[in-house]
């Protein structure tokens, strides 16, 4: 890929987004990432998931605080609220469809927001499911409700429409 092209994407955020400290905090973000990528590989997929922990303490936090019901008796029902919190309160999408299970959850996101920071992952060659929030914050979900250790098996994306598949580890 050449640099103009991975440049778009950045061209692509700054259209996208008004407000200057987001791109400020997406472009830091981008290089953080990238930047734990090449120097860690893989090995910095564990301080990504770090974000995804951080992502779903937030969306707790923040629900207490506005007092939502958060029902995560179950991973359904934890779904239905992580949704309907990073829908309603974040806007970090369109949409979020989902099928979940014990062992696994697929989810069909439409317009993501934050496809401009994983758009440019994947141009840099740093794979999608290093810093995709909506999966990190996902995985630290079903982590929490089920006991058990979840993975990012994969997440296939274009035009900021995604499909991201979780599995137990």
């Amino acid at each position: 890929m050449t640099e103009d092209m991975k440049m778009d994407t950045v061209v692509a955020l700054l259209r996208d987004q008004p407000d200057p400290i987001n791109v400020l905090y997406a472009v830091s973000l981008m290089g953080l990432t990238k930047g734990l990528w090449k120097v860690s590989g893989a090995g910095s997929a564990g301080v990504t998931r770090a974000f995804g922990e951080d992502i779903w303490r937030l969306i707790k936090i923040g629900s207490t605080l506005l007092k939502a019901d958060q029902d995560t008796s179950n991973p359904q029902k934890a779904m239905e609220f992580y949704d309907s919190y990073l829908i309603g309160r974040f806007n970090v999408a369109d949409s979020m469809d989902y099928d979940v299970t014990d062992d696994s959850i697929e989810i069909t996101v439409k317009n993501c927001r934050a496809h401009h920071y994983t758009d440019y992952l994947e141009e840099n060659d740093v794979p999608r499911s290093v810093g995709c929030p909506l999966a990190l914050g996902c995985a630290a979900m079903m982590e929490e409700v089920t006991g058990d250790p979840f993975i990012v098996d994969s997440i296939e994306s274009k035009d900021g429409n995604s499909k991201i598949v979780l599995k137990k580890f």
